[in-house]
């Protein structure tokens, strides 16, 4: 997917109103789950930055600064593009270490990048042709020798065709195998700010400035639950180009019969497994939408279900892409065939918006040190459900053994490993819950049934007696149950007809092989004929 083609698209697509972003409505929501989005994840990174976090967090300041306001305009118009420049290569998700310096003078404010561990990483602020880029940067606010805490700033980073005179910005190598963008390391050479450029709070009355820092960076969050709603198109569209190519792909057998490699348990696993993920996690995307919408959490608790739900998707997506890909084989390789694309598209979602290790091990740690509690499962009882509840209690139960709490060095041994499990087994619980409210078929809750019990295989040996050879008969079943209904049921996920690959049909096919050839002789006639050949 070529960068062009990324940041023209981002620029023409979106539709939506200031209120539509400050309140997540169900357009904010629905260009997250636009097919687009995941077959070009370049795309879907540009307006995570200039949609989500760039206007998501001007928005709520527009009452107050209706100065802002014509930039917004612009803004969702696509004549300017905006970025969110808050992680520092060197420190990460740490930021309270950032080290972007914004000192406050007479007439405004100086903005610096102290040194090269404070350069901004990856935001795409690399200069556009066409179109001018803004930034809103966070940056330690300095009063002469007082540090009032970290506050977001805006500025123009980009004109078309060159960056601004004190903005630099250094393209990074492109990350392999993935939809490619403009990610860069950007720094600030005493960079001379109004005072309209302030967007925070009044910081000489602020007493707490860690939640105050949460407060400006709310719309992360948001991320957290827009980011693996691409992944969850990502499935369904896997699910569909995994059935189809099963079915089209055939091989011969001895007595010169030919059968489709479906026919094959190998083959059938990884694609009906694919199928029933897709289907569970789209309707629990659905109830995720509309708690979202319907704004029916808020604070510490929309973060955790946030947390929840992006470590539950990107594992289990990232691992069905890759089971997939490899069952397409040769095929499965190329980025023109989406299915390897969106693995390596997604391995990097799984870092952004914070990383899904470390977001898992606050949430599972504030939830053991009963700080606050999430909303129960619909349907308590189920064995996911169970799973979740007894992976909680045996880290609470060692949690409480622990003579200084949640500051004793066996809590970073014994207990912090065990976070991301724990946070996954909720999410399973919640998934299925969802999925059994929304009438999702048997055949597929039982399959991905059977995906849960392959996350976590010790704890149903040890606690609820299933131990491999009925996990493996479970799954039978399952898949016997399912692989009648499999083409079926890839169509109810609604999304074949968007699929571009070339491997999907035979006429697919040929008319991709026929592009290449047009492209070879129009490449040939650019460069003159081959060389002869040794």
């Amino acid at each position: 997917m070529h960068i062009d083609q990324s940041q023209k698209r981002a620029h023409t697509s979106t539709e939506l109103t200031l209120d539509d972003v400050d309140l997540c409505t169900s357009a904010f929501i629905r260009m997250h789950r636009h097919p687009i989005m995941a077959l070009d994840v370049g795309c879907a990174n540009i307006l995570a930055c200039h949609v989500n976090l760039f206007l998501g967090t001007i928005a709520p300041l527009i009452p107050r600064r209706p100065d802002l306001k014509p930039l917004v305009e612009r803004a969702l118009k696509g004549e300017v593009m905006g970025n969110f420049l808050l992680t520092e290569v060197g420190h990460g998700l740490d930021i309270l270490g950032l080290e972007t310096v914004a000192e406050k003078v007479e007439d405004g404010f100086i903005l610096h990048t102290p040194n090269s561990s404070a350069c901004k990483f990856m935001p795409p602020t690399m200069p556009h042709p066409v179109i001018p880029k803004v930034a809103i940067v966070f940056a330690r606010l300095m009063v002469g020798k007082d540090d009032r805490g970290i506050h977001p700033f805006l500025l123009p980073t980009s004109y078309p065709g060159r960056m601004h005179s004190r903005v630099s910005a250094v393209l990074l190598p492109p990350r392999n195998g993935t939809c490619a963008l403009d990610y860069a390391l950007t720094s600030f050479d005493q960079v001379k700010l109004p005072p309209s450029a302030f967007l925070g709070a009044d910081y000489l009355s602020v007493t707490d400035h860690h939640a105050l820092l949460k407060q400006y960076i709310r719309r992360i969050t948001l991320g957290q639950i827009c980011i693996p709603m691409v992944a969850v198109t990502g499935i369904k569209l896997t699910a569909c180009i995994g059935v189809d190519y099963s079915y089209r792909r055939h091989v011969q057998g001895t007595r010169g019969d030919k059968f489709p490699i479906m026919s094959f348990r190998t083959q059938q696993l990884p694609v009906l497994y694919s199928v029933a993920v897709a289907h569970v996690l789209d309707a629990w995307s659905n109830n995720v939408a509309q708690a979202l919408e319907s704004r029916v959490v808020e604070g510490d608790v929309l973060q955790g279900m946030a947390t929840i739900f992006k470590t539950t998707v990107c594992r289990f997506t990232v691992q069905s892409y890759r089971e997939v890909a490899e069952r397409l084989g040769a095929q499965g390789t190329f980025g023109h065939n989406f299915v390897s694309r969106i693995e390596m598209d997604m391995r990097g979602l799984v870092i952004a918006e914070g990383d899904v290790t470390t977001i898992a091990i606050r949430l599972f740690s504030e939830l053991l040190q009963r700080k606050y509690t999430l909303p129960q499962c619909t349907h308590e009882g189920t064995l996911l459900e169970k799973h979740a509840r007894g992976v909680y209690n045996r880290c609470a139960q060692l949690l409480g053994g622990l003579p200084d709490g949640h500051r004793d060095p066996l809590f970073n041994a014994l207990v912090l490993p065990q976070c991301e499990r724990g946070v996954l087994a909720l999410g399973c619980s919640y998934a299925y819950s969802c999925a059994l409210d929304a009438g999702v078929p048997r055949v597929l809750l039982d399959l991905f049934e059977c995906a849960a019990i392959r996350m976590d295989p010790a704890w149903y040996t040890e606690v609820e007696g299933i131990g491999e050879m009925e996990r493996i008969m479970r799954e039978h079943r399952a898949v016997t149950a399912m692989l009648p209904h499999v083409q079926e049921l890839a169509d109810g996920l609604k999304i074949r007809h968007v699929i571009p690959v070339p491997i999907l049909s035979d006429a697919a096919w040929d008319a991709w092989v026929e592009s290449l050839v047009h492209k070879k002789e129009a490449l040939s006639h650019f460069f003159g004929p081959s060389p002869a050949r040794l």
